[in-house]
């Protein structure tokens, strides 16, 4: 169960969600445990990825939390680039 009230996606529960979960799997399955960045499918560790970033005024807008298609793997360094670039882009739209 996904707790609306907590401060993050990742204090929610959501990651933990056995549909989240079930969903995870199949991304990893669908992406060929490849980057879908850089390529790589030799990495030691990927992540899936929401496109459209995930937070907590959209986690249950299912197109977006659990839409395979808002969805990509990609290995660990990838994903921390984006985040980074993410929560530039993010501060950049609080200062306007």
């Amino acid at each position: 169960m996904i707790d609306l009230q907590a401060d993050s996606v990742r204090t929610s529960g959501f990651y933990s969600d056995k549909r989240w979960i079930d969903l995870r799997d199949y991304i990893r399955k669908r992406d060929k445990m490849t980057c879908k960045l850089c390529g790589d499918f030799t990495a030691k560790k990927y992540e899936v990825d929401h496109i459209e970033e995930l937070n907590m005024n959209n986690v249950m807008d299912f197109n977006i939390s659990f839409n395979p298609d808002n969805l990509q793997l990609l290995c660990f360094d990838c994903h921390r680039r984006k985040t980074a670039r993410d929560k530039i882009k993010d501060v950049g739209r609080l200062l306007y």
